[in-house]
């Protein structure tokens, strides 16, 4: 009897862990299943999101490389600004830098930025006077944008206030720096940005405004051009005498023309300097 009640308990033992062996198989093998499939999956995914960056860099790379010995019949803001006002007759005409006064160009970059030959695209010490003057006047007024900065936003962006889009004009601007170089920079920007409420480009601007081209313009009219810039829809150099153009254009003359040298760095310094004087070569004598 007691042999038998044995024999029935190793029964049901061996029974039992059969059973726990087979879930234990399954569960093995779900959890390998699982595993393999999003390992599949996830590697599907990471090829897919680096599928998409590697496109969408390339495409950025491109549109920036193309800037080279090319420029766009429009940028992405007249093409929006065209838009949004269907009648409006856009002024545009491209001039090449060697045809662009000195004396704007200098008044430009001491408008919208003075550091713009040595900061890497982006300038970290006008970022900061940006944020803590919004802080100050407890609103974003101000945002510290470079030249190449606000190149990359006209020419490929949209003017939305998003981190997202201020990471790709950054990365816009960066490249730009690394593949066009300063002096296309400047170009670009000065033959894209918006000097009135239907001109862009400092070419139709002068011809508009002053009825000459831009490599004819004097010093007190570039500093007029340049002040414009901040406010080209509410502004033209015609009205030098109200207080934001009077403000503005004492602010370039200062920046162009500094009484004392300054450690800060300012591209202007050696820019506003008078040219040096042609020596002329030396003879050689007569033997």
């Amino acid at each position: 009897m007691a042999s038998q009640k044995l024999k029935s308990i190793l029964k049901w033992t061996l029974l039992v862990f059969k059973w726990i062996y087979r879930v234990l198989n399954y569960a093995a093998r779900a959890v390998l299943l699982a595993g393999l499939l999003y390992a599949i999956a996830f590697s599907v995914a990471g090829t897919y999101v680096i599928y998409r960056a590697f496109d969408y860099g390339y495409k950025i790379y491109e549109a920036v490389d193309t800037l080279k010995y090319n420029q766009p019949e429009m940028s992405s803001f007249m093409k929006i600004y065209q838009d949004s006002i269907p009648d409006l007759k856009i002024k545009h005409i491209y001039t090449p830098l060697d045809s662009i006064s000195p004396y704007l160009r200098k008044a430009v970059l001491a408008s919208e930025d003075a550091g713009f030959y040595f900061h890497p695209g982006f300038d970290i010490r006008a970022i900061t006077e940006a944020l803590e003057a919004n802080k100050a006047r407890g609103k974003t007024k101000f945002g510290g944008s470079t030249i190449t900065q606000q190149l990359a936003k006209n020419l490929f962006l949209t003017g939305e206030r998003s981190f997202e889009r201020k990471g790709k004009e950054l990365a816009y601007a960066l490249l730009m720096e690394k593949k066009l170089g300063k002096d296309r920079i400047l170009e670009l920007y000065l033959n894209y940005a918006q000097w009135g409420k239907d001109i862009f480009g400092c070419e139709a601007a002068c011809r508009e405004y002053y009825k000459k081209s831009c490599s004819k313009i004097s010093v007190d009219q570039a500093i007029s051009m340049a002040a414009v810039l901040a406010s080209p829809e509410k502004h033209t150099p015609y009205m030098r005498n109200s207080n934001f153009m009077a403000s503005r254009r004492s602010v370039i003359y200062q920046n162009m023309f500094p009484k004392k040298d300054s450690l800060m760095v300012d591209s202007l310094r050696a820019l506003s300097a008078p040219d040096a004087p042609a020596q002329a070569p030396a003879q050689t004598p007569v033997q």
